[in-house]
């Protein structure tokens, strides 16, 4: 896995985050935006959209876009609204899964706080039994 994060892919960038992560909501550009200079709407919803993609990683072991090599297809994919994709012989429960795509929905379909806290508990709970 430690391979698989070496490269400038992984680090902050001039994009504001890393594409991989981030909601799509900060890589898009408004269309009112007399200045050219993009207003990036950091939010709790963002965060949440992260934490799927968190919760991704920590669960199946594989980066999101895990099957994407370059960065610029992966921004391409965000933009247009493909989700990562569960990769092939993973594990993961399907409850798992489908609370994992809820945080990948506009922003206002995404789980709340609670509900976040509520899915590392019961993660945290099931190591322990």
């Amino acid at each position: 896995m430690v391979l698989e994060c070496i490269g400038p892919s992984y680090f902050t960038s001039t994009i504001r985050g890393n594409i991989r992560w981030a909601a799509k909501e900060l890589f898009e550009v408004p269309e009112d935006d007399d200045d050219n200079q993009a207003a990036i709407s950091l939010s709790i919803e963002c965060d949440i959209y992260s934490f799927g993609s968190i919760a991704l990683q920590v669960l199946t072991c594989k980066v999101p876009y895990y099957n994407v090599k370059k960065d610029i297809v992966v921004l391409s994919q965000v933009l247009s609204g493909k989700k990562p994709e569960l990769p092939k012989g993973s594990k993961i429960a399907p409850w798992d899964w489908g609370f994992i795509q809820r945080c990948w929905l506009p922003r206002a379909d995404r789980p709340l706080v609670g509900e976040i806290v509520a899915f590392i508990a019961c993660k945290q709970q099931a190591l322990v039994s």
